[in-house]
């Protein structure tokens, strides 16, 4: 008898400590599986989509027409100005996007991995509210850019030249007859590019360094492996905890070569992913097309096709000028401060004098990003579509029939993220881009007009997760509750097994005692 109660106590007793080790031990166990599979190293799954994104992407492009350009421009030329632009919404073009890594080269024993990044577009008639022969006016982007150059007396070989420079422009531009809006289709200032005079003026002004023949708004980008630069991140080898996070952007560890010291931290996600057990904070995500991280604040918890994720936005303190977000103030300077010459091939940051012989001409609109040190030093900015989240007074600016409504739900850029592995589910970007219109004195075309934030194009990109992924997803995320569930079950059981073997221990102790 003695001998069967300690078999049995004992049995119960290993199989209690079996069950709680084996519980402690579930997640630890799951964890490393996804992990493995998480890293981005030859023969993972993360490595598979991260090199050729199987998850459709589409891009839906729109444009303002400026149905009255041909009357303001009749009104220039009697003198008048105190006209505004009627604008009409046109699109959306949907475009197909994909996404093909190349030059992929791991460094320090796997623990980063830089690469170059394809991307293509093709059109899709099917989803598109018209062809790309689609005609409409809008501003000349070629002209006023390269008549922007002039304000800065800095850019053009100092302020003793800035007069004459200004005063060739003047001539280069009556020369070729440019006018202030353009008439043009959808194909050309997409991806064609659009040819000017005013994009070969290096022969007459070899001081403007104009660095394409045509303009296109993603001329020379449609596959380009070169385009967007090289990017470096981490893996996740030696940290899960930094896997797809950007270590390195055309061959620099930092942004000091755009942005003063504040602003010049290389930081965010490098693109696909973010690591894995995501928190109710902000993520960052650094994008190219801005040449900065851009930060997501966290939203709300959303079902997603029956997955649980974490919704994040970008609001309005993205979008905010230094007035309302003074902590970005460095990203997003006002148009006549400190203005950066941006020279893309090496790593000198120079700082030109204040423009308009040294006056303050406008300030930043809240709601618009100062892109210009991104963009070849262009008047460019960025705000959400229709000027969403922005100072009420830009859409003052335009005829009160013109198509501009803000709203969430058309115009908000969001992401939306599975929280245990970071993997995004529902990804809608949202951005237009704007060129500051503002008289130029001196140059015929521009003395006198108006002050215009003047919206150019709007784009909307945004991921479908196909069925097989979606599944997989789906899987994963009941993979992540049974482990919960087996953990839970597993120590459960080993306690009641250990209890139970504590137990007969001391009833054969007092069985022993008792005989």
């Amino acid at each position: 008898m003695c001998r069967k109660t300690t078999c049995c106590y004992l049995t119960l007793g290993i199989l209690g400590v079996i069950g709680i080790v084996m519980g402690a031990l579930t997640p630890l166990i799951f964890n490393l599986i996804t992990e493995s599979q998480l890293i981005v190293k030859e023969g993972s799954y993360s490595y598979e989509i991260w090199k050729d994104l199987p998850v459709p992407m589409y891009m839906k492009v729109f444009y303002f027409n400026v149905t009255n350009a041909e009357e303001i421009m009749e009104s220039i030329e009697k003198g008048n100005y105190t006209w505004k632009p009627l604008l009409k919404q046109i699109g959306p073009y949907t475009f197909r996007e994909d996404h093909h890594k190349h030059n992929i080269t791991f460094k320090d024993d796997g623990d980063k991995v830089s690469y170059y990044q394809a991307k293509s577009w093709n059109f899709e008639p099917d989803l598109s509210s018209g062809p790309l022969e689609d005609e409409f006016y809008t501003l000349n982007p070629i002209a006023y850019s390269a008549a922007d150059q002039t304000r800065w007396p800095g850019f053009l070989g100092g302020a003793e030249s800035f007069t004459f420079f200004r005063y060739m422009m003047d001539q280069t531009i009556t020369k070729f007859n440019e006018k202030l809006f353009i008439k043009t289709n959808i194909s050309a200032i997409t991806f064609d590019g659009i040819d000017d005079d005013m994009l070969h003026i290096n022969d007459e002004m070899p001081e403007i360094d104009i660095p394409f023949d045509r303009f296109g708004w993603f001329y020379d980008r449609n596959s380009s492996v070169e385009y967007d630069g090289e990017f470096e991140m981490w893996t996740g080898k030696d940290d899960i905890q930094k896997l797809g996070q950007i270590t390195g952007y055309r061959g620099r560890d930092s942004l000091s070569w755009l942005y003063p010291d504040t602003c010049s931290k290389l930081d965010g996600s490098a693109g696909e992913f973010f690591p894995p057990k995501r928190e109710k904070d902000a993520i960052y995500y650094f994008t190219p097309d801005l040449c900065r991280p851009i930060f997501f604040n966290f939203k709300e918890e959303v079902d997603f096709e029956l997955i649980k994720g974490y919704k994040y936005w970008l609001d309005q303190s993205f979008v905010a000028n230094g007035t309302q977000n003074s902590s970005a103030s460095c990203y997003n300077p006002d148009p006549d401060f400190r203005q950066p010459i941006y020279v893309l091939d090496t790593a000198d940051l120079e700082w030109s004098a204040l423009p308009m012989e040294g006056s303050i001409d406008v300030g930043l609109y809240n709601g618009v990003l100062n892109v210009s040190s991104c963009k070849f030093n262009t008047p460019s900015y960025v705000s959400f579509p229709h000027f969403y989240q922005a100072d009420p007074i830009l859409l003052d600016m335009f005829h009160e029939d013109s198509d501009l409504n803000p709203n969430e739900e058309d115009h908000s850029s969001h992401l939306t993220l599975m929280p245990e592995p970071g993997i995004p589910l529902d990804v809608t970007i949202r951005m237009q881009i704007n060129l500051l219109l503002r008289e130029i004195p001196g140059i015929k075309l521009y003395e006198n007009i108006p002050t215009i934030m003047f919206p150019m194009i709007w784009f909307e990109t945004y991921t479908e997760l196909p069925d097989d992924m979606k599944t997989q997803l789906l899987f994963l995320e009941w993979a992540n509750n049974l482990k919960n569930y087996l953990m839970g079950l597993s120590i459960g059981l080993g306690c009641v097994f250990l209890m139970a073997g504590i137990v007969t221990w001391v009833m054969a102790r007092k069985w022993s005692v008792s005989v």
